[in-house]
Order: structure tokens, then C-alpha cells, then sequence
């Protein structure tokens, strides 16, 4: 057993290995060489090494660290004592060392190697060192495989030395599959050399055989559960030193496969719904393409330094991990800042947020406008926007996008974003969609859930499998209210007719969900409903709609809604909301909603009557005013929406989401694991007395996440005493 020389040291690691063919250099020999060819009957020593662990707070490694004690068995006892300690070299976790300079020639014999962990690696989220003993046996001053005594992995503590991640994401497609099926595992590699080494890793670490190292298809195995894989690369800095990373990716084997991926990026991983194809993403970017088109697998990365577009590709966006880097400190904050570079670098182009959702996870979720003074080519925007949103350095770049032969050029484009931010760890995962203005409807649903219900998690998170069954109820019998809030102000002639104008499409939404709906208006300057007060007359409900302009110049929206729902206020004394109805409040102005100036307190967006009565609200407001208003704070602590008033185009969208959250609201079947754990939207499988219903907005199943449950439309609601079945995995992650 080897002798603690250092009381204040803990002992990690014992080593000793006699090794006869190793010299003692320059002792017992005249010539003191160590060539054994000129010391014949020189008297020959065995080399010895052992670890000790450094505490944190020792006067050598204030973070700790590990000393490495290396001498020569003197007296040949196959213990190495204090006399014989030739020298030591400690290794600290914030990337320092340190070796002894008596005696250090003996490192040339006992080897410490010691390679840099790149960060998001699995044995080190912030990178570190591997220190790797041995004793050099065959003199070749190499620390051979068969050489290797120990090895010691030190995380970065301390100090920030670590290189960046090499490996940017890996993707599984699917990441949920029936037992003995296939996965196809793909890897995107930052500037990946053919010096390099790659290497999978099944769960159980055996080495796996493919002739792409960025690709490997996998089977799974026979039972149900989880199956991790893992790839390795061994690669060399600019300095000459070796860098290593290890990531791990999860697949879930289950009865019920969802066609679904996962991108797994360095601390968090994105499920994407069916429908897309990844595709590598290089540079300063933590990341993956994604393609609404299936493509053939693209070359490696390292043959090329531009990435092609595949034809025929109509809608495009990123998955991408970042951290806030100007000191963002909110999603909406790092949405806003990015979106804002964005724009700056499409020449004078308009880049309008139209609606603003921040959903119940606390993601943000935005749409943008674009229009262009002079076109471009999809994959052109696409490329401005990876290069200002998704890359994970000040001044970063990532790899060069290159239209593909199909691709026209375009004036209009829509841009949909999601942005989640952890500020412990400082990591944000941007989500983001880009399609051409008329082909939106092409690919709503996709665009949806890519962005409002696509799902960030630990990148360990695993995969769990429920079914949730209901009794079908008549869901004629379930009720939505509805409390418009119009601005009658002089300058709101153009809004209210808009709105107005939108009455078919908005009872048309309801109606399909078989949902017994009522709306009542009033205005900014009155809590007095107008007309015969609610009603589901479209006649009645588009002229209440449009107030006239009127009305006072003080618009106080909140106000007056207050002052309506409070109790023995207006709507309450007209009998609403309903017994078992839900009730939404809708708030139209195109000025600040001036509470403070009128009332004492200042109205608390975070504490109210809407949130105690559960009531969603939804703003369409001015975006130039939400920085002095509390309406768009209110539609977020409710689970609401903004949408900007200025853009009327997108009026009709906004009032089927309401539309839509409402009838999930008071129709819907709630999923049971929503509250407390993410929903897979994209696995969920939905049956009716076993017959399988298609996810379909007009005749089908819509899930809505605000409202975490499924709703049937038109011709597939259930009827009454239907046995349906909703199977779905979920994130084994807490909220």
C-alpha cells in the first residue's frame, strides 16, 4: 500500500506497477545515461506512480485538483515510501498545473497525459480534463492503450479553459420506435477533420461499425423502454492539444411509436413533429436545419463549407442553442434582440411582430411579417437569420447556405420563433420556422406544432407512455362566453370594421367544435354592454363590433372590463359567464390602457380578477404602446395572446385561436399528465370505440397546449357514450 505523504491529502487512486526493464536514470550508473544498451550490469529500479485527491480549498488548487506522486522502489519492497518520492505534478480543476522541477525527469517515464474535454460533454457539462497515468514500458515515450495504468476526468471548476463544444447536435429520426425497429442516428460536427477520431457507442459501451461517421442506423431492442447511444470524438485545437466530447442521445422504444425526432443540442433537447428532414448546421452555431421536404442525406460537413438547400423546399427554419450573449436576461428579451439584428441586416426590409404568445411553460412564442424592398431567395433569409439569431458567440458565423435551383425569389415572407431561456445555466433554445407569405396555410398545422408545441428538455430527459380514456359527452352542451372590449376612440374607425368584418369566421370556429358560444361587447369607456347585451346573432354581434368612434379619448380597457366582471357588475347582473362556460375577454386598442392615471393602485397584471376567475385574456394592441400598457402583460399572466392591431391581415387567424382556446376550454378533453408534465403533442394517437380519428382542424382532433386538451371538430365529435382512447408520451421532466 502506498504511504499518504500529505496528511491533508485523501488518497483517489493507488498505483504500482513494477516495471523491470525501466532505468534508473542517472543513478547507480557511472555514465548516467538511461539507454539500457551502455549500462549493462546497471542497477535497475521500479517506476511507480499513484493519485491523491487536492480538497477544495488546498493551498496548490484552491478548487481542488489531483497530485500525481511518482518515484523509483529503491529497496526493491514493492512500496513506494516517502524516501523514494522522486517528484509530483498537480493537475487543478480551473485548468492550472504545476510539476515539481527536482526530479520531474521522471515523468519521462511515468507518463501523465492529459487531453481537454470540450464543454457539454456527459461526463462534464462545462468541460475539464482527462488525466490519463501509466508507465512507459517500452521506452517509445508514447503512453500506449496497453500502458494505461488510470485515468482521471477533472471538470472545469474555477475557471473557464474549457474549448467549445465539438459536437453541435445529434438527431434521432424517430425517437420513438416499436420494438426491433430501426433509428437513424445523424451527428453535426463543427469542422470535422479526417485526422479525427468518431466513434458510436451502444448503452452498454460496445463500439459501433458504420461507414459514415456522422450517420448510423441503429436497431432497437426487444422491450420497452430506454436505449441510450453515444458518440465520442477525439480530435486536435489549433494549439496542438487534444480535445475530446462525449454526447448522449435517448431513444424510447414503446407499443405506441409517434413519429416523432429529437435533436439533442448540449443541455437541452427539442422534439420535433413529423414532417421534417434535419440537416447539418456548422460553425459558430449549437444546432441543426430543419426542411419541411425530405431530403436525401446530405455529404459531411468537412467536405463542404456551404450547405445545399433541397429543391422543392418551401418551408425552413432552426433548432439552435445559445446563451443570452449581450445579457438578455428573459426569452422575450433574447426574442426581441435577436429578431431586432435580424432586421438590421435585410436592408430597410419590415419586419413586423404581428401576435406574441408566451405559452404556460414560460417559452415565447412570436410571428413576424417580412416584407422586402428588393426579394430574396428563401434559403437567402434563412441564412441572415441563422448568422443573427442562432449563433453562439458575439460575432459568430455559421456555414453558408445555398438556394436550391427551385427557389424564386420572394417580397413576403412569415417568420415564426420560439425562444426558451434557462438563466441558471444561461442557455436558450430558439425554435424557428420560415415559409413564403402564401404558402402559410400550406403548412399551419406543421408551423404550429413546431413552434407552439414543440418541447425543450434536459437532454437526459426520458420519454414515458400514457392512455387516458373519457366517456364521450355531449358537446353540444358545453358553453363559451365571450366579453369583447372595444376601443371607440377617433382613431379606430379601420380596426372596428375589421374586427367586424371577421364575425363569420370567428362563429364559424366555435360553431365546428359543437360548442355553445355567447358575446357580449363593451368599450373602453363604458362598462355597459351594448345592444341587447350577449348574443350568437352575427347580425347583432358585428354591430356591436363597431361602437363608432366617438367615444372618449381616455381609453381604459382594463378598467372598464373590471368594472363589468366585478361582482353586481354589468355582466354579472346580464347572467354571465354562464354556469360550466368559459369566458374570454377580448381587448381591441390602439393606445396604452392609462390605469395608472386614473386608478390607485396601479392594476398588478400578476394579481387580478381575471386570473382569480381563470378568464384568458387577448390584447390586440399597438407593440410601440405594450411598453407603457399592462395589456399585453395581462394576455401573458392569463395564457392569452397579443396580436398587433395594425396588421389586420392577421385578424382572421387570431380570432379562430380564440375561437379554437375556448372550445378546448369548455369542450375539450384534458389530457392527464398535462399539468404536470410536457406533452409529446406530435405522439398523441387519438381512437374512438377503437377507430383511429385523424388530427384534422375541420373533421378530426386538435390538441391545444394553452388549454392542454384535446377538442373533435365537425363531422368526428363523438357522440355521446364513445369510448375514446388518447395515447401520448410525455416528458418525464418536471415543468
Amino acid at each position: 500500500m502506498l504511504v499518504n505523504v500529505n496528511a491533508r491529502l485523501t488518497k483517489k487512486t493507488l498505483i504500482a506497477t513494477s516495471v523491470a526493464s525501466i532505468l534508473l536514470s542517472g543513478c547507480g550508473s557511472d555514465s548516467g545515461s538511461s539507454d539500457s544498451s551502455s549500462n549493462e550490469g546497471a542497477v535497475q529500479k521500479d517506476a511507480f506512480i499513484s493519485t491523491l485527491t487536492l480538497p477544495v480549498g488546498d493551498s496548490e488548487c484552491t478548487n481542488g485538483g489531483l497530485k500525481v506522486i511518482a518515484g523509483y522502489d529503491d529497496n526493491e519492497n514493492n512500496v513506494l515510501e516517502d524516501s523514494e518520492h522522486v517528484s509530483n505534478k498537480t493537475i487543478c480543476h480551473d485548468g492550472t498545473n504545476n510539476t515539481q522541477q527536482e526530479g520531474s525527469d521522471i515523468f519521462n517515464q511515468a507518463l501523465v497525459s492529459v487531453a481537454l474535454i470540450a464543454k457539454a460533454d456527459t461526463r462534464c457539462d462545462a468541460g475539464g480534463q482527462l488525466v490519463t497515468l501509466g508507465v512507459d514500458t517500452n521506452n517509445n515515450s508514447i503512453l500506449d492503450n496497453s500502458e494505461v495504468q488510470s485515468s482521471e476526468v477533472l471538470c472545469s471548476i474555477g475557471a473557464d479553459f474549457a474549448p467549445s463544444a465539438v459536437i453541435n447536435s445529434i438527431t434521432a429520426n424517430p425517437a420513438i420506435v416499436a420494438a426491433s425497429a430501426q433509428t437513424t442516428l445523424t451527428a453535426t460536427i463543427s469542422n470535422l477533420q479526417s485526422s479525427d477520431k468518431v466513434t458510436w457507442y451502444n448503452g452498454n459501451g460496445d463500439e459501433l461499425t458504420t461507414s459514415d461517421p456522422l450517420q448510423i442506423t441503429v436497431q432497437a431492442g426487444a422491450a420497452v423502454g430506454q436505449e441510450k447511444y453515444q458518440l465520442s470524438i477525439e480530435t486536435t485545437n489549433d494549439q496542438g492539444q487534444i480535445v475530446l466530447q462525449t454526447k448522449e442521445i435517448i431513444i424510447t422504444v414503446a407499443e405506441a411509436p409517434a413519429p416523432t425526432q429529437s435533436v439533442v443540442l448540449d443541455s437541452q433537447q427539442v422534439f420535433l413533429p413529423e414532417g421534417y428532414t434535419t440537416s447539418a448546421l456548422t460553425g459558430d452555431v449549437t444546432g441543426t436545419i430543419i426542411y419541411a421536404e425530405p431530403v436525401t442525406t446530405v455529404a459531411a460537413a468537412s467536405t463542404r463549407s456551404s450547405l445545399p438547400t433541397p429543391d422543392n423546399t418551401e418551408l425552413a427554419g432552426f433548432v439552435a442553442e445559445r446563451g443570452a450573449l449581450t445579457g438578455q436576461t428573459t426569452a422575450q428579451e433574447i426574442l426581441v434582440a435577436g429578431v431586432s439584428a435580424f432586421a438590421s441586416k435585410l436592408n430597410s426590409a419590415q419586419v413586423v411582430q404581428t401576435s406574441l404568445t408566451t405559452l404556460e411553460n414560460g417559452d415565447v412564442n412570436a410571428t413576424y411579417k417580412i416584407t422586402l424592398r428588393t426579394g430574396l431567395k428563401l434559403t437567402d433569409i434563412l441564412n441572415t437569420l441563422i448568422n443573427q439569431v442562432a449563433v453562439n458567440k458575439v460575432g459568430g458565423t455559421a456555414s453558408a447556405l445555398v438556394p436550391a435551383a427551385s427557389e424564386v425569389i420572394q417580397t413576403e415572407y412569415q417568420l415564426d420563433i420560439t425562444t426558451s431561456y434557462n438563466k441558471v445555466a444561461d442557455s436558450a433554445v430558439i425554435t424557428s420556422t420560415l415559409v413564403q407569405n402564401d404558402k402559410v396555410l400550406n403548412y399551419s398545422d406543421l408551423i404550429v406544432s413546431t413552434t407552439s408545441e414543440s418541447i425543450q428538455a434536459s437532454k437526459d430527459a426520458t420519454l414515458q407512455l400514457q392512455n387516458d380514456t373519457f366517456t364521450a359527452l355531449d358537446q353540444t352542451t358545453s358553453k363559451a362566453d365571450f366579453l369583447f372590449v372595444i376601443d371607440n376612440s377617433g382613431s379606430m374607425g379601420n380596426e372596428q370594421q375589421a374586427i367586424s368584418d371577421l364575425t363569420v369566421a370567428f362563429t364559424d370556429t366555435i360553431q365546428n367544435a359543437g360548442v355553445d358560444f355567447m358575446v357580449g361587447t363593451i368599450t373602453t369607456d363604458s362598462d355597459e354592454l351594448r345592444g341587447n347585451g350577449f348574443t350568437n346573432d352575427l347580425v347583432q354581434i358585428a354591430e356591436d363590433f363597431k361602437p363608432g368612434t366617438r367615444g372618449s379619448a381616455t381609453e381604459r380597457g382594463i378598467y372598464y372590463s373590471e368594472l363589468a366582471l366585478q361582482t353586481d357588475g354589468t355582466v354579472e347582473l346580464a347572467g354571465y359567464p354562464r354556469s360550466g362556460a368559459s369566458l374570454s375577454v377580448v381587448i381591441m386598442s390602439d393606445e396604452p390602457s392609462q390605469y395608472k392615471q386614473y386608478n390607485t393602485p396601479e392594476f398588478d397584471p400578476n394579481n387580478n380578477l381575471f386570473l382569480d376567475n381563470g378568464y384568458r385574456v387577448y390584447s390586440i394592441v399597438d407593440p410601440s404602446d405594450a411598453a407603457r400598457s399592462q395589456y399585453d402583460d395581462l394576455a401573458t399572466s392569463t395564457l392569452g395572446k397579443t396580436l398587433n392591431i395594425n396588421v389586420t391581415s392577421e385578424y382572421k387567424a387570431f380570432v379562430e385561436v380564440m375561437a379554437q382556446n375556448a372550445g378546448a376550454s369548455s369542450a375539450g378533453y384534458k389530457l392527464s399528465k398535462a399539468e404536470a408534465q410536457h406533452i409529446l403533442s406530435s405522439s398523441i394517437l387519438v381512437t374512438v370505440n377503437g377507430t383511429k380519428v385523424n388530427r384534422n382542424s375541420s373533421n378530426g382532433w386538435q390538441y391545444y397546449p394553452l388549454s392542454e386538451s384535446i377538442v373533435f371538430t365537425g363531422a368526428a365529435i363523438p357522440t355521446q357514450g364513445s369510448d375514446i382512447v388518447i395515447a401520448y408520451q410525455y416528458v418525464d421532466d418536471a415543468k
